[in-house]
């Protein structure tokens, strides 16, 4: 009876998490299919009276909101590959070779990345001021490149910590250097580790706002979470074109964890475990 219990407790603690979670998203979607003279009727409607659509269209013709998308795909793309190459390197080094002062750096690595964004913001707007890089999308793809790092960093190594030596050794006996055996040996059986620090990359990249904010000024230049403030006006908020822009992110998002779903969770939990 005990058991029983429990597994109902369980239930509906997952039910009430999945709607925590899930309520937003619903409400997104709801609120994208309302006008704006029904979501400011008082009193409010949970459902809309009539489906509106046209936020949809308002969103995605009238306003610049798939340059926004593409900004940010390019960006979020260059970022996450070159964070996942230097990850894996990183990790390799630290997991497979000795050198001093290994778990010092291992431990810097992570301090660093304990630091708040806001703390580097100043020295961040006069570096790239100076070398050319403040309004451009190289500075971001630079940056977002390394703001995923420290964890990336970690999960990897603990994947690779997990790899046998046996299959090092057989490939030093074959001749092997250390970046065939990196390449050809290490990488094709990490591949779910790999895939979970892409994905993580991919969507520390795809919603930062503050560094955008900062370092970029031209509006044709502007990533989505940039792109989302601009509903916000000194006139109002247009909630359904929010709304609807809204949904249209999140698209992208969901695909990413249908297709790669079973590799996010592998990668992590080994990650996690091994080492």
């Amino acid at each position: 009876m005990k058991k029983y219990i429990l597994s109902i407790l369980k239930v509906l603690c997952l039910v009430a998490i999945l709607f925590v979670a899930l309520f937003p998203l619903v409400w997104m979607g709801i609120t994208s299919g309302k006008s704006m003279t029904e979501l400011l009727k008082i009193p409010v409607t949970i459902l809309p009276e009539k489906l509106d659509l046209s936020s949809y269209y308002e969103v995605w013709v009238q306003k610049p909101f798939p340059r926004y998308i593409w900004n940010s795909v390019k960006i979020s793309a260059v970022a996450t590959v070159t964070g996942m190459i230097v990850a894996s390197l990183a990790a390799y080094g630290f997991a497979k070779f000795r050198f001093p002062l290994k778990k010092f750096w291992l431990m810097f690595v992570l301090v660093a990345q304990m630091f708040p964004s806001t703390s580097v913001i100043i020295p961040l707007f006069s570096t790239y001021k100076s070398y050319g890089l403040y309004d451009t999308h190289v500075g971001l793809m630079l940056l977002y490149s390394t703001i995923s790092l420290a964890f990336s960093i970690w999960m990897m190594y603990g994947y690779f910590k997990g790899v046998p030596k046996e299959l090092e050794e057989a490939a030093r006996i074959d001749g092997c250097g250390a970046l065939k055996i990196f390449i050809n040996v290490i990488l094709p059986i990490s591949k779910p580790g790999i895939a979970a620090v892409g994905v993580y990359a991919f969507m520390c990249a795809w919603n930062e706002y503050l560094y955008s904010l900062i370092l970029l000024t031209t509006e044709e230049k502007y990533t989505i979470s940039l792109g989302l403030s601009r509903f916000i006006t000194e006139f109002g908020t247009y909630w359904n074109q929010m709304g609807a822009a809204s949904i249209i992110v999140t698209i992208p998002t969901l695909l990413i964890f249908m297709l790669l779903g079973k590799n996010l969770i592998e990668g992590l939990t080994a990650g996690a475990v091994k080492g």
